[in-house]
């Protein structure tokens, strides 16, 4: 039996490859808080930004 699915909004600080520096925001499903976070710098990272700030998470009502 899986654990089930949690939303997840978040906020987290990044760079592009020029060094501006912008927030980037949005929703993320995951079944846990430490997945949602690393899915997040992952994505962030494949868009070509580098985080530079903790990403911030809040759970929300389905």
């Amino acid at each position: 039996m899986s654990a089930p699915q949690s939303t997840w909004r978040f906020t987290v600080e990044a760079t592009d490859s020029n060094g501006r520096r912008g927030t980037h925001s949005g929703f993320v499903d995951s079944h846990s808080e430490a997945a949602a976070r690393q899915g997040v710098i992952e994505s962030v990272q494949a868009a070509g930004y580098q985080p530079c700030s903790a990403v911030t998470l809040k759970a929300t009502r389905a």
